[in-house]
């Protein structure tokens, strides 16, 4: 019997392999291999290069040079540690720039609400009776929210002693000013202003003005209240200015037409001295 010769087929892998190993003898790269060699180890950066940055500590002023980027790494670099309530400017985790700033605090910041007063404005006005004041506007008090801490400050022996130090504030709301309108102030009035003031009132009181006598008199001329009042005055004549206090003295003796017997009988004489 005869036998048939059987073919045999080479096996898949062995082909595959000899395939890849002359796709590499004729001309493969290995481009792939590098370029992941590439991205597995990227170059090294440079250091960045020293810059000068001004640090200013409670207004004095040094110059650093550094390679630090933040605030923290320059002052690091420069050997200045902050304490626990200083305040730096910019911020310790910021980019540090040109300029860095430091206030030594020796507490923690605190508020405090504060009011600023009103002022009063005075208006002279024909319209207002002499002596006397009318309210044209009513004032009112302003506030204030006042950022303080304690600060370390050197005396002139060189001790350090603390100190209490406004650091920010901040204007709630604003004063309103008072407003007044003030009458006619002046101590001369009629054929009056040319006697001797001073004599009778030195005769009647010793010259003081805040003079009270026991049996209902006041002042430098003695006015009784009712009197006092009679001429426009309010309040006890002894809290009057002495200008005002003579003002109306001389408006009483205008008012009697000089007849001033009936009013200082017993010093009224030296009006005439």
């Amino acid at each position: 019997m005869l036998w048939k010769p059987v073919r045999r087929t080479p096996p898949v892998v062995s082909v595959l392999v000899a395939a890849a190993l002359l796709a590499t003898a004729c001309g493969g790269d290995g481009s792939a291999a590098k370029n992941d060699l590439a991205a597995a180890d990227p170059p090294a950066s440079s250091p960045p290069a020293p810059h000068k940055v001004v640090i200013v500590v409670d207004g004095k002023r040094t110059e650093a040079m550094t390679t630090g980027t933040t605030v923290q790494q320059v002052l690091a670099e420069a050997g200045i540690p902050l304490g626990r309530y200083d305040l730096v400017k910019p911020a310790a985790d910021q980019p540090a720039g040109e300029l860095v700033k430091i206030v030594r605090l020796l507490s923690k910041p605190k508020l405090t609400v504060v009011k600023t007063p009103a002022k009063t404005v005075r208006k002279k006005s024909d319209s207002v009776p002499p002596w006397s004041e009318k309210v044209l506007r009513e004032g009112r008090s302003g506030i204030k929210i006042v950022k303080w801490a304690y600060v370390p400050r050197k005396d002139r022996k060189g001790k350090t002693r603390k100190v209490k130090k406004v650091l920010a504030q901040k204007v709630k709301r604003r004063p309103v000013t008072r407003i007044l309108a003030v009458g006619p102030q002046s101590a001369g009035t009629g054929s009056a202003a040319g006697l001797n003031w001073a004599g009778l009132a030195k005769c009647e009181s010793g010259g003081n003005p805040k003079a009270v006598n026991p049996a209902g008199y006041y002042g430098l001329y003695q006015f009784s209240m009712a009197t006092w009042q009679s001429v426009g005055g309010t309040g006890r004549p002894s809290d009057a200015s002495p200008d005002e206090q003579t003002y109306r003295a001389q408006m009483l003796y205008n008012k009697v037409n000089g007849r001033w017997q009936g009013q200082w009988p017993n010093c009224g004489k030296f009006l005439f001295s």
